[in-house]
């Protein structure tokens, strides 16, 4: 017969239960006893194949729900997916209460472009998730074939993109004549085996072989003479630069030698230029002197004619000294008229004192 348990036992079972009926609940209970998850609802138009009940739906790349609930509509193009949301898994979100949430959410959709599409969680094996993010400037573009739950717009997915390129690649493989394109590619093979085993290329090679080991050759002569070759420009290059600084040397003394000529023909013409203002002084004073002298004489001759008259009227019977006293006068006058020409010569031509009249350049 057993041992019937004491009080002091079950008690202690009983509260050790309740300890770990609460830890439990702490723990796990957060889930769903404690916070209501929010329900949304995405429409797609294009196929859910690899998207399953209790996939993740993420917000990039942070699981903030699972999907649970996968519905087609029939008569219509569209598939409707339900998931369950938690938001207090975003940090800034922790606080708000169930339509704080709900306000924050839609408020997201309408202004910061929140949207859903169908991801790959696993491309070899083809599953699928729900993808939240932010498309800005995107429309608000929603179907409302289930107005009690509030819904999130979709956009073009990647797995459609893929989709329809590779719909696109298919088409144009199809149209493209692979039978004839194949011939082709044989019979461009066969061109290109015929070239490469044609006498022509061989022997082609054989030449190119000939012209390497020429210009091998060639190269290596040119750089045994570019020693002597350049030996040769260096010599004739001093040789040029003595001769230009022999060249410049010359022509610095022969400037010098202009230069001290042009000074001493300067000098030389300031003493022409002095000698000849003093010339023509002279000249000048000597010119003056005549032209005094030849009116005096002038004065003279007409006070000797006057003379000569009044002789002539007292001495009528003295011929003899009448014809000496005009002969007189008549001297006198020739003498006048000769000082006169030579005092306008020498007005003319100053430079007759010093090379005389009739001397070459004189008139």
């Amino acid at each position: 017969m057993s041992k019937r348990a004491g009080p002091t036992v079950i008690g202690a079972f009983v509260v050790g239960a309740a300890a770990l009926l609460v830890a439990g609940l702490v723990t796990f209970g957060g889930m769903s006893l404690f916070r209501r998850p929010l329900t949304y609802v995405m429409f797609f138009d294009t196929t859910v194949s690899g998207l399953s009940v209790g996939a993740d739906v993420e917000f990039r790349g942070v699981k903030i729900g699972q999907v649970s609930r996968i519905e087609s509509r029939w008569g219509t193009e569209w598939i409707a997916v339900y998931v369950r949301l938690d938001l207090r898994t975003i940090r800034g979100m922790r606080g708000y209460d169930a339509k704080e949430l709900e306000e924050t959410l839609d408020k997201a959709i309408r202004e910061q472009g929140l949207r859903a599409q169908l991801r790959w969680q696993n491309f070899i094996t083809g599953q699928l998730l729900v993808g939240l993010d932010l498309f800005p400037k995107t429309p608000v573009r929603l179907v409302g074939l289930d107005t009690s739950v509030p819904e999130i717009p979709i956009v073009p997915t990647t797995i459609q993109m893929f989709t329809a390129q590779a719909e696109k690649l298919l088409a144009t493989l199809q149209e493209v004549p692979l039978g004839k394109l194949f011939s082709s590619s044989v019979e461009a093979m066969d061109g290109v085996k015929a070239v490469v085993q044609s006498p022509e290329l061989r022997a082609a090679v054989r030449s190119s072989a000939a012209l390497l080991a020429n210009a091998d050759k060639l190269v290596r002569r040119l750089e045994e003479d570019a020693g002597p070759v350049m030996a040769s420009f260096k010599d004739t290059s001093d040789t040029a630069r003595a001769a230009i600084a022999d060249l410049s040397r010359d022509a610095r003394q022969l400037l010098g030698r202009v230069e001290a000529e042009v000074a001493t023909l300067n000098l030389l013409m300031g003493n022409v230029q002095r000698l000849v203002g003093k010339t023509e002084e002279e000249i000048g004073s000597v010119a003056a002197s005549l032209k005094s002298a030849s009116e005096e004489t002038r004065a003279t001759l007409e006070k000797a004619q006057a003379t000569l008259g009044a002789i002539d009227g007292t001495a009528d019977g003295d011929s003899r000294l009448g014809s000496q006293l005009l002969q007189t006068l008549q001297d006198l006058g020739a003498a006048s008229q000769s000082l006169r020409a030579l005092t306008d010569y020498l007005a003319r031509h100053p430079e007759a004192l010093f090379r005389g009249k009739g001397q070459p350049g004189g008139n």
